[in-house]
């Protein structure tokens, strides 16, 4: 970007102002969407600096073919995936963004609901979208929104209710993302409400680097397995080599809570994970990778497997650390008190922890073991309260813990 320097003799002050203006940058040309049609026409090609408003309205899309040149989940990164999308957005400084209380509303029809496919500098913010349709193959990644090769901030949305046809579902066993971000892209999600769609909340795979605070992420069904419904899979997953800062999120009624497998970096802190049918935060490095996790102030409460497992077989200078976090009411079904399930049976399953992984000052209450010879650390109620006091009334200031049923239960 050049720099044009404008002088100006201001002689009233007797002095000299330089001000400085950037050059060559285009001015966002404002734009009224009132219809879907105009959506897909506006769409049909790459634009450069579109502020793009949605007037209030539903906008059913109509879903295009096409084939993906990569797989967001494969073991081979060049798969070639057939999948749809409802519109595909390219280009740069991009725009999209509805009236007050969300009242456009997008219903996708289709697996990619919203494509960012190389959007550098892009937003969307203050719509919903709903309605995604499951593709057949099992190896597309479904999402209302999904981001590659994207620079763009996801901000003030509701995406709920994108679950897709049970019986594909039922045959594919993945479902419909609330947000995938994959290749080189970087994303800031804030402020959000992913709300009963049928697989990840949101979940990041190669390359992808997000920033993730503030949100509502809700399955309500918490389905599992092969059960079509919503809250299937991960709250919030990051797997291969993605990288994430997870900060201040309410995870609820979810399969499972919040992971970093494989080679994933992340920093977890201050999320409130509670009502999960299985694990509450998982560092995992499947046989395989060498995960980084800093896992912090968390509160995990009432799950029906262990509150948090820790995996990590190799050693390493910077592998993280678990330190801070309130683990209540953990272990709660039996069902999982094998070995086989998922993790050990208790608060804290410590399968492999490397040395340099730092474990200290969590605090433990009321938990479920299920052999005596697993660690039990548990304090009791009065001393409970009287340690995470201050935590507690901290973590009441924040608007979406506002529904957290710890701090129902416990109080601020």
């Amino acid at each position: 970007m050049t720099i044009i320097a404008r002088t100006f003799l201001l002689t009233s002050l007797s002095s000299i102002l330089l001000m400085v203006e950037p050059s060559g940058v285009m001015a966002s040309e404002k734009i009224e969407i009132r219809t879907a049609a105009e959506l897909h026409e506006l769409f049909s090609k790459r634009l450069e600096s579109k502020d793009v408003y949605l007037l209030a309205g539903t906008f059913h899309l109509s879903p295009t073919n096409f084939t993906d040149s990569t797989c967001g989940n494969c073991q081979e990164l060049n798969t070639l995936v057939q999948a749809t999308y409802g519109i595909r957005v390219r280009g740069r400084n991009i725009r999209i963004a509805g009236p007050d209380g969300k009242a456009a509303v997008i219903v996708t029809h289709a697996g990619y609901g919203i494509f960012f496919d190389g959007c550098a500098d892009c937003s969307i913010e203050n719509v919903t979208i709903t309605g995604g349709a499951r593709d057949t193959s099992g190896s597309a990644a479904d999402a209302a929104i999904v981001v590659k090769k994207s620079s763009l901030v996801i901000s003030n949305n509701i995406i709920r209710d994108n679950i897709g046809d049970s019986a594909t579902v039922a045959k594919t066993v993945v479902g419909i993302m609330g947000i995938c971000c994959r290749e080189n892209s970087d994303v800031t999600i804030t402020n959000n409400e992913i709300i009963r769609n049928s697989w990840d909340g949101i979940a990041l795979y190669r390359e992808a680097v997000a920033k993730i605070e503030n949100n509502v992420i809700d399955g309500v069904d918490k389905a599992r397995g092969t059960q079509v419904g919503g809250g299937r899979g991960v709250a919030i997953g990051v797997t291969w080599n993605g990288k994430a800062t997870i900060r201040n999120n309410l995870v609820t009624r979810y399969w499972k809570g919040i992971g970093l497998f494989v080679d994933a970096q992340g920093t977890v802190e201050g999320n409130i994970v509670e009502d999960i049918l299985t694990w509450g935060i998982s560092y995992w490095d499947a046989d395989k990778g060498r995960p980084v996790g800093f896992i912090r102030n968390n509160i995990i409460y009432k799950t029906g497997a262990c509150g948090a497992s820790i995996t990590r077989s190799h050693e390493g200078e910077r592998t993280g650390e678990f330190t801070g976090n309130i683990i209540v009411e953990t272990g709660q079904n039996p069902k999982y008190d094998s070995p086989d399930y998922y993790c050990y049976q208790c608060a804290l399953a410590l399968h492999a922890v490397p040395k340099s992984f730092v474990i200290d000052d969590n605090l433990f209450h009321n938990n479920r073991r299920a052999t005596p010879d697993l660690p039990d650390n548990d304090v009791s109620l009065e001393q409970f309260l009287r340690v995470s006091q201050a935590k507690r009334k901290s973590l009441a200031t924040i608007p979406q813990f506002g529904k957290s049923i710890f701090l129902k239960d416990f109080g601020s």
